[in-house]
């Protein structure tokens, strides 16, 4: 009976010991876990992600993003020059203007004629034509009564000086900016080769 009890209190014992190590382990384990856990944890929030805000610009007065538009550079267009501005006539242009008048638009009153000194006016200042009154009257195979002795045999009217004050003192100009006319009678070939603008008179307009 005593060997008995003593494997009895051995066993015992040993279960208690058995008992006391599975504890110790399951509690080394936990402290490992929770060790391990708050690791994490901290690990986490070390490589979290972090979300900027974007960055706006609030005014102070409504809270409300103030956006700023990129600044659109508008070249400004020069206003258009007055005939007197742009076109000097001295006393033999004016005469020329005239002349020509009489020669093209004699019997068409004084807006015909002066139709016909605002094509030469318009063509002193386009790129296209000659600067200058007497050059644009003279450029070669522009006018017919140039060409045919006409503008050299005819005087001036007084609807021929009415219809230069209209358009020096009155800045009068119903052309169009028209750089070309004909008479009914003439080619085909304005007709074919240019806008059409209106007819005044015996006489076509076209740019």
């Amino acid at each position: 009976m005593p060997e008995r009890s003593s494997e009895v209190k051995r066993t015992s014992w040993r279960r208690i010991l058995f008992a006391v190590r599975t504890a110790t382990m399951v509690g080394a384990a936990c402290f490992a876990v929770g060790g391990i856990s708050e690791t994490l944890g901290q690990e986490q929030e070390k490589i979290q992600v972090v979300h900027m805000a974007p960055e706006v610009i609030y005014t102070p007065e409504t809270e409300a993003i103030m956006v700023i538009p990129p600044v659109e550079t508008v070249k400004e267009t020069e206003p258009e020059k007055s005939m007197e501005e742009s076109v000097t006539l001295s006393k033999d242009d004016s005469y020329l203007l005239c002349k020509i008048a009489m020669a093209e638009a004699e019997g068409e009153g004084v807006k015909g004629k002066a139709l016909v000194m605002q094509v030469v006016l318009n063509r002193v200042q386009s790129a296209e034509f000659p600067d200058t009154v007497q050059g644009v009257i003279y450029q070669k195979n522009q006018f017919s009564p140039v060409r045919n002795g006409r503008f050299d045999a005819v005087e001036p009217d007084a609807e021929c000086y009415e219809a230069l004050r209209l358009i020096r003192e009155g800045h009068w100009n119903e052309s169009q900016n028209a750089l070309y006319f004909e008479s009914k009678s003439a080619s085909k070939w304005h007709r074919d080769h240019l806008e059409f603008l209106f007819r005044y008179g015996n006489h076509y307009f076209y740019k």
